[in-house]
């Protein structure tokens, strides 16, 4: 069951949306969501490889480090989300 919110958009964006979704056969609501979805996703990335390049530069880590390094952040970022 989805909840309703409110998202502010500006009038440009709205009629793209609208445009896409008619084309698609879709809803407004279902492309925003994926697109939302899909945007959190890659933001979701880019924080993992900003977190490695960070992780990496700091002294004294092997390639072997990576995967406990990896397994750490995965860790970390289920507790964010709980």
């Amino acid at each position: 069951m989805a909840t309703q919110n409110n998202v502010h958009v500006s009038d440009e964006l709205l009629a793209e949306l609208q445009a896409k979704a008619q084309a698609e056969g879709r809803t407004v609501d279902e492309l925003a969501e994926e697109a939302l979805r899909k945007g959190l996703e890659e933001r979701a990335w880019q924080d993992l490889l900003a977190y490695g390049l960070q992780t990496g530069r700091d002294p004294g880590y092997t390639e072997a480090d990576v995967p406990a390094i990896v397994k750490n952040r995965r860790r970390m970022n289920a507790a964010q989300r709980r």
